[in-house]
């Protein structure tokens, strides 16, 4: 086994890019623009939309630094490969900007990083996107508005929230794993009730630079808010997928989902995967004031249609991701899911928030348990493996474009043969810090 970074599109491990500098430098400057200001031929700028009529452009981006750190823990064998650093990383650089012009919106952004284009993993044929965000959309009404280009799949509020608003450092697992990535297609969605809102959508695949992409892929949400402050949300794709050909001098690479931990460490291998492949989720948050408490379940389920060790069909892998998290804004307000410190930095603390979040990913198949339970890629029946992490967190806020996260994660795996140190199941603890600047 090899361990991976944790993100479906993340970089080896290394020491902050050049480019971390000047693009702090460069949100630090557009934060502190003046407020109103105005400039020839009618055009105005506010904070940083500069507007003119009906048209308006506003700058986007924000940049992340990892530290990381395990405590008192490695990896058990050469087999498992190395971890994320221990010590420092430039996780995302990401600029763009978005805007509107009468009924239509667009946005783009990209990764900037230095390694953005190295190959990840030779396993994988993977390589890092710089492309993120790139599409156009059209208001219709509000009940329907179409989007086209490229952008994430509607599966999974947690994949669906950006990365410099997740509540910790790294996401929960069902999105990171199971849940798909960005792909180019085009989605309908809209707010149609007051108390409901959708998006669906047809995509080319399920994560446009990932080896284990699918086909054609149809995805769709819903979420209700049948009370304030409370909402339901269902999500579910469905795609097929095409395994590398097999036979003399080829080396097929499996398609299934990966079982890794935050850690980077990775507890179970993709299996060999045929034929179609359904994600089904379920999701709920209650947020009354400074208080926000969610839930999430995510399963993943792909057929392995010929793909037995004679080429036979093998029961479905199964792959089910849960995670319920708890935080609390100390201080400070939240505007429409951000966080704002109510008294910026030298004038008062700032916005403060804590949090814990409990959660599991777990393999198997759906075939009877009988026989010899395997761990190889071709098993019939497949050895069980999970993972349950608990996440502590702290986020500190002395400005609304400055973050700051502590969190220290603790992870217990199913099985003590396939943990970091073989014939211990855990616990394994892993201390994070970043630091982040966001254009405001």
């Amino acid at each position: 086994m090899t361990a991976r970074p944790s993100e479906p599109a993340g970089s080896r491990p290394g020491p902050p890019a050049p480019g971390l500098p000047l693009a702090a430098a460069f949100i630090l400057c557009l934060s502190l623009a003046p407020r109103a200001a105005h400039g020839q031929e009618g055009w105005r700028l506010k904070g940083t939309t500069l507007s003119r009529g009906r048209f308006e452009i506003s700058p986007t981006g924000y940049v992340q630094g990892d530290f990381r750190s395990f405590r008192d823990w490695n990896a058990g064998d050469e087999d498992t490969g190395i971890l994320r650093s221990d010590e420092r990383e430039l996780r995302r650089l990401r600029l763009g900007f978005a805007g509107k012009w009468s009924r239509l919106a667009f946005q783009l952004s990209v990764e900037l990083r230095d390694d953005a284009l190295e190959l990840l993993d030779e396993d994988e044929e993977r390589t890092f996107d710089r492309l993120k965000d790139a599409y156009l959309e059209l208001r219709l009404h509000k009940g329907l508005r179409l989007r086209g280009g490229h952008f994430k799949l509607p599966v999974s509020g947690e994949f669906l929230t950006s990365a410099a608003k997740t509540d910790f450092e790294e996401r929960a697992l069902l999105a990171t794993h199971i849940g798909p990535d960005r792909d180019v297609g085009l989605m309908a969605h809209g707010e149609p009730l007051r108390w409901l809102s959708y998006q669906v959508g047809v995509f080319k695949g399920d994560g446009r630079t990932r080896h284990d992409r699918s086909r054609t892929t149809g995805a769709g949400r819903l979420v209700f808010e049948p009370v304030g402050d409370f909402d339901l949300g269902i999500s579910y794709s469905q795609a097929d997928v095409e395994p590398d050909p097999d036979g003399p001098g080829l080396e097929p690479k499996p398609k299934g989902i990966l079982g890794e931990g935050p850690s980077g460490f990775e507890f179970y291998e993709r299996h060999f995967v045929s034929g179609r492949r359904r994600r089904l989720g379920a999701e709920a948050a209650f947020t009354p004031g400074p208080v926000a408490l969610r839930a999430e379940v995510l399963q993943g389920r792909e057929e392995r249609k010929g793909q037995g060790s004679t080429f036979e069909d093998l029961p479905e892998q199964v792959a089910t991701g849960w995670k319920v998290s708890l935080t609390w804004l100390v201080v400070g307000q939240r505007k429409s899911g951000d966080v704002k410190p109510r008294r910026s930095l030298f004038r008062g603390p700032g916005a403060v928030e804590l949090g814990a979040r409990l959660e599991r990913l777990h393999f198997d198949d759906d075939g009877p348990d009988t026989g010899f339970a395997g761990a190889g890629n071709r098993a019939r029946n497949i050895r069980p493996a999970a993972d349950r992490i608990v996440t502590g967190g702290l986020s500190w806020w002395p400005a609304g474009w400055l973050r700051l996260m502590g969190n220290v994660i603790v992870e217990r795996y199913l099985d003590p043969l396939l943990a970091p140190e073989i014939g211990r199941p855990g616990n394994y603890v892993t201390v994070l810090g970043r630091v982040q600047l966001q254009l405001p």
